[in-house]
Parts: structure tokens; C-alpha cells; sequence
């Protein structure tokens, strides 16, 4: 199975630019991160990488919850990145994720984490990178 997904992206001015998927109405507007000089309050690649393990274990677990016919009351979650300079150049070398399940019962609490540590082991963003991923997962009731 394979599946391709494309992004297009252009600069807009000096350090900034856009960024349109393919198939999606909305972009989002970019720039170089501040520490490299740029603006600040943009969404930066160090941005998109985070948010990308983020939102794939979310939507990994939610797809899971969904063919469980599991209860789920609410989901959020913070990602911090690390980018650290190694012998090989910059690198991010660290991502902490701690999402929060909100369930019905104090018995699906155990079964939320579960589902949780088990979409974070199948999220293929993750999956994808050599950073360390130090997962941090809670569920509490509604």
C-alpha cells in the first residue's frame, strides 16, 4: 500500500513563505524560526514537525478509539521538540508528548492509555524519525 501527499510551498517575502497541501482549502503561512533570523509568530518547520507526530498519534488513536466503539470525551495534547547541534549538524534529537484522554468512567481510564501507548507505537510520523519519543500519556474522567 502506498499513498503520496504533497505539499506545495512558496516565499512570500525575505524569510517567509506559504505552504499549501494539495487537496486542502487552507494553507498555512511560515517563516524561518526566530533563532535562525527569522520574524517569529509564524509557524516554523520545527512547528510542522512537532505538530506532525502530534496530530498523528491524535488522529491514530481517535481512528482506534472509533473501531473500538470506544467512549472518548475529549483529546489534547503539547509536543515539544528538541533541536540540539550534534557531530552531524542540527538535529531534533528529542520530541515530549503528552496527550490527555478524557473518558466517561474510572474503568476506561486503564483502557484509554492502553489504546494510547498502542496508537503511539503505530503512529508512522513517529515511526518515521530517529528523535527519541518520550510519551507521556494521562486519562482522566469527565
Amino acid at each position: 500500500m502506498t499513498h503520496n501527499f504533497t505539499v506545495d510551498i512558496e516565499q512570500t517575502e525575505g524569510l517567509r513563505g506559504k505552504t499549501q497541501p494539495r487537496g486542502v482549502e487552507q494553507g498555512l503561512n511560515f517563516s524561518v524560526p526566530p533563532a535562525f533570523g527569522g520574524p517569529g509568530g509564524e509557524w516554523t518547520p520545527e512547528h510542522f514537525f512537532a505538530a506532525g507526530i502530534n496530530t498523528c498519534i491524535m488522529a491514530t488513536f481517535l481512528s482506534i478509539a472509533q473501531n473500538s466503539k470506544f467512549d472518548v470525551r475529549g483529546y489534547r495534547a503539547s509536543a515539544t521538540a528538541r533541536m540540539e547541534s550534534t557531530p552531524e549538524g542540527l538535529r531534533m534529537t528529542q520530541v515530549e508528548l503528552k496527550p490527555e484522554v478524557t473518558v466517561g468512567t474510572e474503568e476506561d481510564k486503564e483502557r484509554a492509555l492502553r489504546m494510547l501507548e498502542k496508537a503511539e507505537s503505530m503512529c508512522p510520523i513517529s515511526n518515521s524519525t530517529t528523535a527519541k519519543i518520550i510519551f507521556q500519556p494521562v486519562a482522566t474522567v469527565a
